[in-house]
């Protein structure tokens, strides 16, 4: 199965690759957040790259990073992506991507953009739950 991957923000949004044969994800791009144009590209995308799930990445866990409102942005996210698209798309806890995905890039040394890292972590819970 062939999984996108999306670590959503208000401004940009991390992407993701998976494959769950393989049970690999890998971090893709980061790409502006421009509304409906957004759904539409990924909507687009998903047929041109024969994608089988969206996994998009949700908040929560509330705190410092994440509330109840941009919980609320992203399930309106979802929703819109529902209607674009004739795949599942699927929630994932997000909690702790982004502090997980700036240890990537400090320790192990990571050239991939954090949003994208995020997207690819999100990708991985999702595999341990298939």
């Amino acid at each position: 199965m062939r999984i996108l991957g999306i670590d959503y923000g208000d401004k940009k949004i991390g992407l993701a690759f998976g494959d769950s044969d393989a049970r690999v994800a890998v971090p893709l791009d980061v790409v502006p957040n421009v509304g409906t144009e957004t759904i539409r590209i990924f909507a687009q995308r998903v047929n041109t790259e024969d994608i089988d799930v969206i996994v998009v990445g949700v908040p929560l866990s509330t705190g410092s990073h994440h509330s109840e409102e941009q919980l609320k942005k992203t399930r309106k996210f979802i929703r819109a992506l529902e209607d674009a698209v004739s795949i599942p798309v699927v929630e994932e806890d997000e909690s702790y991507t982004t502090s997980e995905s700036i240890r990537l890039q400090k320790e192990e040394g990571s050239k991939a953009q954090e949003d994208a890292l995020s997207a690819m972590l999100i990708v991985q819970s999702y595999f341990e739950k298939i």
